[in-house]
């Protein structure tokens, strides 16, 4: 585990989020020491590790010193999203730290405290995710809706719900500070994955 200057063990937070892009930050304690972002939104696999690799060497740390691993939930499309969480969770295991996950709505939303506010994702097949909040407190659950249905959100003020690792990691410091579980690391898909798996062919004799 790294130690401070005053000789003080430091919190130092992986957070890696692959509901749009592939970000990974770290955080010590409450300020962020590093942050990687790979735009690409269809090279999670390939990314994820660069990513963390150097989002660690830029924080001038190496993966034994931390002491929690945090990752996006999503919602996001199945195979993005499964990426960034099984890296995370999978390193945590292996050193011995926590995992602890982040819906990714509420992390953009904890950017917009005051009023009425409505957080928008890309949803794919031309549907959104939304979730919504009224002064910082949840009142719409994560769900599944298309752009014609916007309108029945009119008294909200919609704001682009593109979250990544730093989202993550400001959120998971916030939350953890304020008491709240975020031991569930599960996958927030809210629907089935984008590709199914080939039924095969049937073989008559």
């Amino acid at each position: 585990m790294a130690m401070g200057k005053d000789g003080k063990e430091r919190n130092l937070i992986l957070a890696i989020d692959t509901s749009a892009g592939t970000t990974a930050a770290v955080f010590d304690g409450e300020t962020m020491a590093s942050f990687i972002s790979y735009e690409d939104r269809f090279g999670h696999a390939e990314n994820i590790g660069f990513a963390i690799k150097r989002a660690l060497d830029e924080a001038g740390i190496r993966a034994a010193d931390l002491t929690m691993v945090a990752v996006g939930r999503g919602p996001a499309p199945y195979t993005g999203l499964r990426v960034g969480i099984a890296a995370g969770v999978s390193l945590a295991v292996a050193l011995g730290i926590p995992a602890v996950g982040v819906i990714t709505l509420i992390a953009v939303a904890r950017k917009h405290p005051q009023g009425k506010v409505l957080v928008v994702a890309d949803a794919k097949r031309k549907e959104i995710f939304v979730a919504g909040f009224d002064a910082g407190q949840q009142v719409i659950p994560p769900s599944v809706s298309t752009s014609e249905q916007l309108v029945d959100f009119a008294d909200f003020q919609q704001v682009d719900g593109t979250c990544d690792a730093s989202l993550i990691g400001h959120y998971t410091t916030w939350a953890l500070a304020a008491g709240m579980d975020l031991s569930d690391t599960s996958a927030l898909y809210l629907r089935s994955p984008d590709v199914s798996p080939s039924k095969g062919k049937r073989v008559s004799g």
